[in-house]
């Protein structure tokens, strides 16, 4: 069952081993979504960086832009704003939220 099968969405993949029609062993085959982003990372500067945390997770990407952002601040000593730290959470959340959804919809396709 591959990566191109409808109800895996491209991101897995599993070995089946089937006795007619009665499923035996099941290996599944992860990384689907792996573009390399560490590698990326170490030959861009951490202001080009930035770009390529969103590229991690096609849903709630600004996640992962967040955590980029605060890893840079925290090595730079950067102190953040409180007020920017809850518009941070308020949009983390509202990501979370999507991502959630995405979810719930994929699932019911299934």
């Amino acid at each position: 069952m591959g990566p191109q099968h409808p109800s895996t969405h491209g991101v897995l993949r599993l070995v089946l081993k089937l006795a007619g029609e009665r499923v035996v062993e099941c290996v599944p085959v992860m990384g689907y979504l792996h573009r390399g982003l560490e590698k990326i990372f170490e030959w861009r500067t951490y202001h080009q960086g930035i770009r390529y945390a969103d590229q991690a997770d096609y849903v709630s990407n600004m996640l992962n832009e967040h955590a980029y952002a605060g890893a840079m601040e925290a090595i730079g000593d950067i102190d953040v704003p409180r007020r920017a730290e809850f518009i941070r959470v308020i949009v983390d959340e509202m990501s979370r939220c999507a991502s959630h959804l995405v979810w719930l919809g994929t699932y019911g396709l299934d």
